[in-house]
């Protein structure tokens, strides 16, 4: 079972990268630079870290009893993936002026 759900991942970072392959060629054929495929992978992993990390606390947000699992606990737990993810996507996609 924890195999099946490696190469779930697996699969699903593979269709991100080719989706944000797509878009830069379309940005080649602009004239405009293009990114590493390194930079594309993390980019692609840090969109399925930002997709759970939100996911997850939303749903634990709207299972919220009060005593356990409230706002803050749920912003502890599930806003560092989300900023982790943010920050690696930030950082795989920017592109330097110049």
């Amino acid at each position: 079972m924890a195999i099946l759900f490696v190469l779930m991942l697996v699969a699903l970072v593979a269709v991100i990268f080719v989706i944000l392959e797509r878009r830069e060629r379309r940005r080649v054929a602009a004239g405009e630079t293009r990114l590493s495929a390194l930079r594309l992978v993390f980019g692609a992993a840090a969109a399925l870290l930002m997709l759970f990390a939100g996911g997850c606390s939303l749903l634990f947000l709207m299972n919220q009893d009060g005593e356990y699992v409230t706002v803050g606990s749920v912003a502890i737990v599930g806003l560092q993936g989300l900023a982790v993810g943010a920050l690696v996507w930030w950082l795989a996609m920017r592109r330097k002026p110049g």
